[in-house]
């Protein structure tokens, strides 16, 4: 499956085995096949500027993608810091972030919360960050930095990267990603 059909359907299989974070292949041999994708798509987010806490349904297994769910996650990964400024959110991204959630609650995180620290820039703000790409994918409503209770940076990015999914930067206290080219960097 390439990776534009995991973004718009997220038919890909990740699993994780109990107690630590494994990779696919390994999980497969100790958990046996788990569709969660056929499932209902929960997020659980907290944005670290605001300290809104939301738990989103934004698919609904058997009605596909809910309006009012990616409504509310538009709304969760908005630019609060220039006038609460929205866009179209990638649903692409949405499912890369519940199937990070979802890896690791298969792994024994039992509330493996997603803390976004930025989401959508507006390009006024995109180009009063220093070091921003001029390109972001964040103006796009593609990318997102985030840290996830319970799971180490690099092991996020780990997990990420077997998504191959988009971009994935390692930063010392947060990783991005994105849904544009698949790529990768240490910031």
């Amino acid at each position: 499956m390439n990776r534009r059909l995991f973004l718009q359907t997220s038919g890909s299989l990740v699993l994780a085995g109990s107690g630590s974070l494994l990779l696919p292949v390994e999980a497969l041999a100790i958990t046996g096949e788990q569709d969660f994708w056929r499932r209902d798509r929960v997020l659980e987010l907290r944005r670290a500027d605001t300290g809104e806490l939301r738990r989103i349904r934004f698919y609904a297994a058997g009605q596909g993608y809910l309006k009012d769910g990616w409504l509310a996650a538009r709304w969760m990964l908005r630019d609060a810091k220039d006038g609460n400024a929205v866009t179209n959110v990638d649903t692409g991204l949405l499912n890369l972030l519940y199937g990070l959630q979802e890896w690791a609650r298969t792994a024994g995180k039992t509330a493996p919360l997603l803390t976004i620290n930025s989401a959508y820039r507006t390009p006024r703000r995109n180009a009063s960050i220093e070091g921003a790409a001029r390109h972001s994918q964040h103006v796009r409503g593609r990318a997102v930095d985030v840290t996830m209770r319970g799971v180490g940076v690099n092991q996020l990015a780990a997990m990420a990267a077997h998504f191959n999914a988009g971009g994935i930067g390692l930063y010392e206290r947060f990783i991005h990603l994105d849904t544009g080219r698949v790529r990768n960097w240490r910031g």
